[in-house]
């Protein structure tokens, strides 16, 4: 939600916390973990196709991609 119009930090952590208590609500015992990535910016020099190429012969999911 970085860097987004219209988007703030309390936008990020009411999303969140309204999925923490949803997966509480169906399960109590289930453990909830966030993966946070910013990789914006970390690819600009490299070839696109080459790097989706890369991506896809590691193995990465195609949504992932």
């Amino acid at each position: 939600m970085g860097a987004r119009k219209n988007r703030l930090i309390l936008s990020a952590l009411t999303l969140l916390a309204a999925t923490i208590k949803l997966v509480w609500a169906m399960r109590r015992d289930f453990v909830v973990l966030m993966l946070s990535l910013n990789i914006s910016g970390a690819y600009n020099n490299v070839p696109y196709k080459r790097l989706l190429y890369i991506l896809r012969a590691k193995g990465f999911l195609e949504w992932i991609i």
